[in-house]
């Protein structure tokens, strides 16, 4: 009896063991870590039934960079950066949508620039990011002020990068994005360049991207589709406690809280439906940039979503009445 009592005790341990072992771990990317800190905060990520491993980074771009290279497996950035490396072939599908206000991505300039209207930009040297938001953004404003990429001289920056050069008269303007904007706005001083009435130029959206050796993997899988509900309600939750969210923010990253506080209202990010109605808004920016030749060539998006993990997450998105 001792001898099975014993044998019993050591399958369980070993069963144990094995299972901790067998733990599935989800290496995640992300911009500044703010939908990290939702996740945090609102308790999301409590009693996670795998293992999460998080590397935060300045902007998309090396996001896609760390996804391509086979160092994530989950990566959270804005669509357009995602456009770039899908375009080049790189092994990653969105597989679940946000939204932030379109027009929280904005043209940022000095008060003594000089900059009072779109047509003052002609013969300014503006900072963007390369394929990002900030260089959709810029192509779109010109064109609504009816002028031409020619008339402007581009610096491709980074947003830290593009910071520092409007802050030492490198540039005369920027196109930035929160938080950053917030934090020029409220210690820099910095002011809006008016965008000249009419509807948002950027859809807004950012993305959650797989690698498909981790789609492949049923255990990866289903972490990412959980993942995918629980970041839904923590943007729900960061939505509903502005306060408690901005506070958040505010000890993780180091920002005072009146930069964070107003990053959230500028922003209001809220889960969205991911459908193939969000797939049409990337192709429209894909054909757009095709046509100003910043892309080489033509890309069909369709093969580039999967939409079969964000069930879960359209739930939340659908009880909040998002569109």
């Amino acid at each position: 009896m001792r001898f099975a009592l014993l044998a019993a005790a050591l399958l369980s341990s070993l069963a144990l063991c094995a299972s901790a072992a067998e733990k599935t771990t989800l290496r995640l990317g992300d911009v500044k870590g703010d939908r990290f800190i939702s996740l945090r905060a609102s308790g999301q990520l409590d009693n996670l039934p795998y293992d999460l491993k998080l590397t935060s980074f300045d902007s998309g771009a090396p996001v896609q960079e760390a996804l391509n290279a086979g160092a994530l497996d989950v990566g959270f950035t804005g669509d357009l950066p995602f456009l770039f490396v899908f375009a080049a072939g790189a092994p990653v599908k969105a597989v679940d949508a946000w939204q932030n206000n379109p027009d929280s991505i904005a043209l940022l300039t000095r008060p003594d620039s000089g900059i009072r209207s779109l047509k003052d930009l002609k013969g300014k040297q503006i900072a963007v990011n390369r394929g990002g938001w900030g260089h959709y953004l810029l192509l779109g404003l010109l064109e609504r002020a009816g002028l031409k990429p020619d008339d402007v001289t581009l610096r491709f920056l980074g947003p830290v990068d593009g910071h520092a050069a409007l802050a030492s008269h490198s540039v005369d303007a920027w196109a930035a994005w929160e938080p950053y904007i917030s934090s020029a706005i409220v210690i820099d001083k910095d002011v809006l360049v008016p965008q000249g009435g009419g509807n948002g130029i950027l859809s807004g959206y950012s993305y959650a991207l797989a690698r498909e050796s981790a789609l492949a993997d049923p255990a990866k899988r289903d972490a990412i589709a959980d993942l995918m509900t629980r970041l839904a309600k923590a943007q729900t939750w960061a939505a509903r406690h502005p306060q408690e969210f901005s506070h958040a923010l505010s000890a993780s990253l180091g920002f005072p809280e009146p930069i964070t506080a107003r990053w959230i209202t500028s922003a209001r990010i809220r889960p969205v439906d991911f459908n193939p109605r969000v797939a049409a808004t990337l192709q429209q920016s894909a054909d757009f940039f095709y046509e100003k030749r910043v892309l080489p060539k033509n890309v069909d998006v369709s093969k580039a979503f999967d939409y079969s993990l964000s069930r879960g997450a359209n739930h939340v998105a659908a009880s909040e009445g998002a569109k």
